[in-house]
């Protein structure tokens, strides 16, 4: 008999996921990921492939933009038997900081929507994050696209 996850673990993962974004902590971010996961992201050059590579991201984004956060927009979509969910979401922040590195600081905000898929373990931890947004709508917000 295999496990399955259950329904409410997929439920609940999105809101977790961002708030791990929205906030500050590097320890409470890395809870919702695995040590082990593959993560793509369009501003990503390669997947993410552990807790050092997802650190990095979370830092990088903190740094460059302060005031970062994620709010969920509509349901998650949950597949069961997969151990999947995704969810769409908003992204807003002001480019404060430097990101990426070497780009000059803009001083201007972005609004970004998106949608997330995530597989998730039966610790609630993402094993796979693939992120679906447009990069070029961020960048160009920001004075460097």
């Amino acid at each position: 008999m295999s496990l399955s996850i259950q329904t409410s673990t997929l439920e609940a993962y999105p809101a977790r996921y961002l708030a791990a974004w929205s906030q500050r902590d590097l320890a409470t971010a890395l809870e919702v990921i695995h040590p082990k996961v593959n993560w793509v992201d369009p501003l990503l050059p390669e997947p993410l492939t552990d807790h050092d590579g997802a650190a990095a991201f979370f830092g990088g984004a903190w740094q460059g933009f302060p005031d970062l956060t994620f709010e969920a927009v509509g349901s998650p979509l949950v597949d069961p038997s997969a151990g999947r969910v995704a969810s769409a979401w908003r992204m807003t922040g002001t480019h404060t900081g430097e990101f990426p590195p070497g780009a000059p600081i803009s001083g201007k905000s972005f609004e970004v929507f998106g949608t997330d898929v995530w597989e998730v373990d039966l610790d609630g931890r993402a094993t796979s994050v693939h992120a679906f947004y447009d990069s070029i709508v961020l960048l160009r917000a920001i004075g460097l696209a």
